[in-house]
Order: C-alpha cells, then structure tokens, then sequence
C-alpha cells in the first residue's frame, strides 16, 4: 500500500516527468485504487502524463474509466487518443462502440488503426458495416488491415462483400487478413474468390492463408 500512495502522490505533486513514471507504475501495479486518480490525470496539463494515465486505466481494466477514456478519444493531441483506443479495447465495454466507431474517422491514421482493433476486442456487430468500410477505402494499408482482421474476430456475414472486394487489394498485407476472415466467418460466396487467390496471388503468405480459408469453408 505504500508504494501506490507514493506513487498517487507523485501523480498529483511531481514534476511532468515523475507524473508520467508515476502513472505508468500504478498501471503496471494494477491496483483498482490508482483508477480515479489516474481518470483525474486524463486531464493534466501533459501531454505525455495524459497518454501515460490512458495507457495505465487499460492495463487496470477497470469499468469506472470507460466513459473518461471516451472523452479521451476526442483530446487535442492524437497520442492521447492513440492511447485512449486500446485501452478501451482492454476494457471491452460496450459503451465505448459508439466513440470507437466515431474514430475510426479520425484525422490521424494511427488513432484508426487502433480504434478498429478495439472494436475487433469488443466484438460488437454494429461495427460489421463501419470496419467494412474502411476495410475497403481507407487511405492508410495499416488502418485497411486492422479493419479486415477486426472483421475477422466479429464474424459478421454482412461484411463478407466488402472483404471479398479486399481481396483484391494493393497491399499483400490486407489481401491476407481478408482472406483470414472470410475463413473465420465461414461464408460460402468466399468460396470461388479465395480459390483464385490461392492459385494466383503474388504473395505465397496471401496464397496459404487462402488455402486455409477454403479448408475452414469446406470443413464448416
């Protein structure tokens, strides 16, 4: 008890620096007691002790910081919000869908990145259809990517179009998380588009995971 009073209190008094070690330990301490006072820390005036505090309440897991992490999503600074998604995803608390799905449109691509592998973690079908999306128009491979295997982890046949026509992406890298969730959810129109992957694309990761896939649809 000790230490996490010390380190309560150097997240209050210290200096920006010590207030950012101070809010990484008590989130690798996890003790349910540092929540509020790292929820109060989403709001210091640093910018790294703020990134620190989200990061942390994600470590924890704990339900009370839910909705601060969701305002998080909207602070000025894209590392703050960076952080704020998978802590949330951590959490995995249907509350935070709707903000998540709000950033899978934010401005910075890395925030979307990770704002849809929390919604893969959460699991929520409502996203089926917004993941879909960006799995297919995004700008950013990385973010196309995410979104793709996200799918993958909901499982929502309503997506299954949408990751077909991902198949033919430009990125290996997101023709390979298509096809491995096409596989996971287990739709026969996949059938005829991840054969021809499998027997043509350039990438032989892509071709065997492609493979895989078709093996999950004929054995489903």
């Amino acid at each position: 008890m000790p230490i996490i009073n010390d380190h309560i209190r150097a997240l209050k008094d210290g200096s920006p620096r010590v207030r950012q070690v101070a809010a990484s330990a008590l989130g690798n301490i996890g003790d349910p007691r540092a929540v509020d006072p790292l929820i109060g820390a989403l709001k210091d005036e640093d910018v790294m002790v703020r990134q620190s505090a989200a990061s942390a309440l994600g470590h924890i897991g704990d339900p009370r910081a839910v909705v601060p992490l969701t305002e998080a999503l909207k602070d000025k600074d894209w590392g703050v919000r960076w952080q704020a998604a998978p802590a949330l995803g951590s959490i995995g608390d249907s509350r935070a869908v709707d903000p998540l799905t709000e950033a899978l449109k934010d401005e910075d691509r890395m925030v979307r990145r990770q704002a849809a592998h929390a919604l893969g973690r959460i699991k929520d079908s409502r996203t089926a259809g917004p993941l879909a999306d960006l799995a297919s128009k995004d700008e950013d491979r990385w973010v196309r990517e995410a979104a793709a295997e996200a799918l993958g982890r909901i499982g929502d046949p309503r997506a299954v179009d949408l990751l077909i026509g991902a198949l033919g992406d430009e990125h290996y890298g997101v023709r390979w998380r298509a096809a491995q969730a096409l596989g996971k959810i287990g739709d026969p129109r996949a059938s005829e588009p991840l054969t021809l992957l499998a027997l043509k694309d350039d990438a032989e990761a892509v071709r065997k995971t492609a493979s895989e896939a078709l093996e999950k649809l004929e054995s489903g």
